[in-house]
C-alpha cells in the first residue's frame, strides 16, 4: 500500500506539478505558433513520388531502424536510444498516476516493471554521458546543456527507481521534486527537440517525397 504523505508531499505531487506543467504548455504554445511561422518551399521541379507518402514514411522512420543506413549499421545505438526514451515515457506515466491512481502502481509486479526499466534506460542515459564526454568528435559539438541534461535525466530515472514502491515519503520528494524542475527547464534546453522532432520530418519527407526518394527503394545490383 502506498503511505501516507505530508501535505508539502501532497502538494508538490499535485499542485506543483499542474503548475510547471502550465508554464511548460505556455511556453512550447509559443514555440509552435513561431514555427508555424515558416511555410515548407514550393516544390519547381517535376513530381517524381508522392508527398504524402513521403512524410508518412519520413514520421515512420523512427520505429524502422532497418529503413536507415546509420541504425541498420550501429542498431545497436538504436535498441539504446529506444530504451531511454521509453524509460523517460514510463517515469512522465508515473508522475501521473501517483498522485492520482497510487493503487494502479502499486502492485508489486507493476512497481518491479517501472525498474526495470528505469534502470535499463538510466544505463543508457549514462552511457550518452559517457560518449559525450570520452569521445573528442562528440565533445566537439557537446555543450553544457547536453551533459547537465543527461545528468540530471539518470539521477530522476534513479529517483524513479526509489520512487515507484511509494513507501519512502524522501524518494517522492525527490522524484517529483526533480519533476517539476524539469517541466520548467526543458522547454528552454535541448531536450525540447522533441517539439521540433515533428516538423523537420514533415519537411524532409515532403521534399523527399515529391523527388520519389522516400520511401526509399532497393536498386537492383544490375542496375
Amino acid at each position: 500500500m502506498p503511505i501516507d504523505v505530508s501535505p508539502f508531499t501532497s502538494m508538490l505531487m499535485d499542485q506543483a506539478q499542474l503548475v510547471a506543467l502550465a508554464f511548460m504548455a505556455v511556453v512550447y504554445a509559443l514555440k509552435v505558433r513561431w514555427l508555424l511561422r515558416f511555410r515548407a518551399p514550393v516544390e519547381r521541379t517535376p513530381a517524381r513520388g508522392n508527398e504524402a507518402r513521403g512524410v508518412r514514411y519520413a514520421m515512420a522512420t523512427i520505429a524502422m531502424p532497418w529503413e536507415l543506413p546509420s541504425t541498420r549499421v550501429h542498431w545497436l545505438r538504436w535498441v539504446e536510444f529506444a530504451v531511454f526514451h521509453v524509460g523517460i515515457a514510463a517515469a512522465i506515466g508515473l508522475t501521473f498516476v501517483m498522485p492520482y491512481w497510487p493503487h494502479l502502481a502499486g502492485a508489486r509486479p507493476v512497481v518491479l516493471a517501472f525498474q526495470l526499466v528505469f534502470g535499463a534506460a538510466t544505463l543508457a542515459a549514462l552511457s550518452r554521458l559517457w560518449r559525450r564526454v570520452a569521445r573528442p568528435e562528440l565533445r566537439l559539438i557537446t555543450s553544457p546543456d547536453d551533459v547537465f541534461s543527461l545528468a540530471l535525466l539518470a539521477a530522476w530515472l534513479v529517483a524513479g527507481i526509489l520512487a515507484a514502491p511509494q513507501r519512502s515519503e524522501p524518494s517522492l520528494v525527490m522524484f517529483f521534486g526533480l519533476t517539476a524542475f524539469f517541466l520548467v527547464y526543458v522547454p528552454f534546453s535541448k531536450i525540447s527537440h522533441y517539439v521540433y522532432w515533428p516538423f523537420i520530418r514533415y519537411y524532409v519527407g515532403r521534399h523527399l517525397g515529391h523527388r520519389g526518394a522516400y520511401p526509399t527503394k532497393t536498386v537492383p545490383r544490375h542496375a
